[in-house]
C-alpha cells in the first residue's frame, strides 16, 4: 500500500496519525516526511516500522512535524545516528512524549539526547532497552534539559 494511502486510511480525529507495524521503512519515512498533512498532526504512532536513522533523520527534517506532541518510534532500528537527529531537531519544541524503546541508542544516542535544548515540554521519555550502558543512562539522569521529565524509563 502506498503511503498516502496508508495516511489516509490511518489519519484517526484529524489529528493523530497511527501507522504502527505498517513496515513503511526508510522509504517510507522519507515520504511521509515530505507530506504537508503532517502539520496537522500532533500524535504521530511509528512504532514496529523497520525505520532506521536515514528514515529518523528525513522525518526530524521536516518542518511538517513542527506540531507533534507524542512521537512513537518503539521498536525501530534506530542507532546513535537517529538519536542524533531527533535530538538536532529544530521541529519537536512541542513534543511532550518520545518513546524510543527496544531500538539502539546505544551510550553514543543517549548522550545526543541528554545534550539537546529541543524539548522544553518534553515530561515522558521512554527509552527503555536501548543498549545505552552505565554512561548512557548515567548521561540522561544528569541531563540539565531534562530536569521537567515526571516519566523516565531507562534500560
Amino acid at each position: 500500500m502506498e503511503i498516502e494511502e496508508l495516511v489516509k486510511k490511518n489519519l484517526v480525529n484529524g489529528d493523530t496519525l497511527d501507522l504502527e507495524k505498517s513496515q513503511i521503512g526508510d522509504e517510507g519515512a522519507r515520504a511521509l516526511a515530505q507530506m504537508e498533512i503532517l502539520a496537522q498532526v500532533s500524535r504521530l504512532e511509528l512504532g514496529d516500522n523497520e525505520i532506521g536513522d536515514d528514515g529518523v533523520a528525513a522525518l526530524m527534517a521536516s518542518p511538517h512535524i513542527r506540531n507533534v506532541k507524542i512521537l512513537n518510534l518503539k521498536s525501530n532500528q534506530i542507532s546513535g545516528p537517529g538519536a542524533q537527529a531527533i535530538a538536532n531537531s529544530p521541529h519537536l519544541s512541542n513534543l511532550e512524549q518520545l518513546i524510543l524503546k527496544f531500538n539502539k541508542i546505544g551510550e553514543e544516542g543517549a548522550r545526543h539526547l541528554a545534550a539537546s535544548e529541543n524539548f522544553p515540554k518534553l515530561h515522558t521519555l521512554d527509552l527503555f532497552r536501548n543498549h545505552m550502558g552505565d554512561e548512557g543512562v548515567a548521561a540522561i539522569k544528569k541531563s540539565r534539559y531534562f530536569k521537567n521529565l515526571s516519566r523516565v524509563r531507562l534500560d
